[in-house]
């Protein structure tokens, strides 16, 4: 092949039959083993039949990971068709037949299939996927069929997915793996049955299942259990790097009672990377309450942790997070990918144990409302949240002085007492680039200029790039004078925007981290 040629399918990738569209049409039968009849077109100077064969696995495989799922279980059959070279190289690839998946409903013509597929795959890893199609009517037969089809090559499994099938199905799939090792297994996901409605408990939730219970999967690191009770799974695979664990039942426990399920979770799995708990979501559109934490819960730390999703009742997370210190985890985000409220009732517990030290972005929250409900005091209204404000503001000093790589900085809904809580910001987070203020009050544009003043004429202290003031208009919110609106247009990135939203907000974990917010269906439909 030409170098120019070969650079080109290096560097851009095609569709593979896009390139076949390259070769000439000239056609010549060619036989299979695949149940299906092809005329392949070859010409011994054609681009795609001279690529080597590094090159070959460059375009196959960049083709191959931007496919769908059926795609995904197709192509193989569909790079060996193109071309007599191609084929060559895919039957030699058995990484390209490890792949083994049962999506279709018809379970016969896939058995056919893979059981060709699984003699080419040779030594290769198999990833192997069993969904719920097969099992429409709760077919044993076919579930055993299944099994025994993969049973004899479990210690070539790298991956091991059963999603959704039905209880009796999971059962007879998890009892086959109680006496038998998988020594080259790292990926296990088990989700079980879906509940028919939202509020009843899934079918799976008191099932237990042991796989290797009796045997070895040593190099297990990557775990997903969903609607299936999580106990065993912790402490029987502890080297897990991963561990994801949805429609965890947190229903009617108290917070004291969640908080120790967590730690039971964590204390076992020490080298554990990332953690994402996910709550029955038939608690997710309960009304917030936020009562007082309780200062006598245990604590524990977990020096290895980097990643730590809680999509809990916001009454359940706040006491999880004050309990835990995690000196690696860099930023916390929700569901839809959106940065974690951080309750002021937290901030004592940031301020005495500085639990998040590695921490690169924050977002506190407090009950501001911006409406006057009682008399004016020292400058800030005397609303509903001055009690809550009081006794936890004074700590976001020394919270802050927790965070010595903390790069964005967001208050939602806080009061600054006349701008006495706003000093601080002048002496602590040295690396502070981002600082965001949404329907705040109890401050002035002037008071935080003053701040971003000081921090430019401190020694070390990064100068702020980025300021973004959320409001309504309201004579409440923050007091925007006009000398201080022209200083920050000429020192920063600067807006005041009267929309208050955080679908559309620019953050830094949009921006810098690349995390960007998961927009619900009816955000879109609203356009939000």
């Amino acid at each position: 092949a030409k170098p120019n040629s070969a650079s080109a399918l290096v560097s851009e990738p095609v569709r593979l039959m896009d390139a076949i569209g390259a070769l000439s049409h000239e056609d010549s039968p060619m036989s299979t083993s695949d149940d299906t009849a092809f005329n392949v077109q070859t010409r011994p100077d054609s681009m795609l039949s001279n690529v080597p064969y590094d090159i070959f696995l460059l375009i196959a495989f960049s083709c191959w990971n931007d496919g769908t799922d059926k795609y995904h279980s197709n192509f193989p059959i569909t790079a060996s068709h193109v071309c007599r070279t191609w084929r060559r190289y895919a039957l030699d690839t058995g990484a390209f037949w490890a792949i083994i998946e049962f999506r279709q409903a018809r379970i016969h013509p896939a058995m056919r299939k893979y059981s060709v597929w699984l003699e080419r795959a040779r030594d290769s890893p198999l990833d192997i996927f069993i969904g719920p199609h097969p099992f429409k009517n709760t077919s044993v037969k076919h579930a055993k069929a299944i099994m025994r089809l993969i049973m004899p090559h479990v210690s070539r499994w790298r991956s091991f997915r059963v999603d959704r099938v039905p209880k009796k199905i999971s059962r007879l799939i998890f009892d086959r793996l109680r006496d038998v090792s998988a020594p080259m297994l790292e990926v296990l996901k088990v989700e079980g049955e879906r509940a028919r409605r939202s509020w009843q408990e899934p079918p799976t939730a008191r099932c237990k299942l042991k796989p290797f219970v009796h045997g070895e999967a040593s190099n297990l690191t990557e775990l997903t259990v969903a609607d299936f009770p999580h106990d065993y799974f912790v402490t029987r695979f502890t080297g897990l790097q991963v561990l994801r664990l949805t429609n965890f039942d947190f229903g009617g426990a108290k917070p004291v009672e969640n908080v120790k399920a967590i730690h039971r979770i964590l204390v076992p799995l020490p080298n554990l990377h990332v953690l994402q708990i996910d709550g029955d979501r038939s608690l997710y559109g309960s009304h917030p309450v936020y009562p007082e934490l309780d200062r006598s819960l245990p604590r524990i730390s977990h020096p290895s942790l980097t990643e730590l999703r809680i999509y809990l009742r916001d009454a359940d997370r706040d006491a999880i997070l004050s309990s835990l210190n995690l000196p690696r985890v860099r930023y916390f985000i929700s569901q839809l990918q959106l940065e974690t409220i951080f309750r002021l009732h937290l901030l004592p517990y940031l301020s005495e144990y500085h639990p998040f030290s590695n921490l690169v972005s924050l977002r506190l929250a407090g009950r501001y409302s911006g409406r006057a409900t009682g008399n004016v005091i020292d400058g800030h209204w005397n609303n509903a949240s001055n009690h809550w404000n009081e006794v936890n503001m004074p700590h976001l000093e020394g919270a802050l002085s927790g965070l010595p790589l903390l790069k964005a900085l967001t208050f939602e809904q806080v009061d600054f007492g006349g701008g006495k809580w706003l000093t601080c910001l002048g002496t602590t987070c040295p690396c502070l680039q981002w600082l965001a203020f949404s329907q705040c009050g109890g401050c002035t544009l002037e008071q935080i200029r003053v701040i971003v003043e000081t921090r430019q004429e401190t020694h070390h202290f990064n100068p702020l790039v980025r300021l973004v003031i959320e409001q309504w208009s309201s004579s409440n919110f923050i007091e925007i004078d006009e000398g201080s609106d022209e200083w920050f247009k000429r020192s920063v990135r600067y807006e005041v925007t009267t929309s208050v939203g955080n679908f559309k907000r620019e953050t830094y974990l949009s921006t810098v981290e690349g995390i960007k917010p998961m927009i619900p269906r009816y955000s879109r439909l609203m356009g939000l």
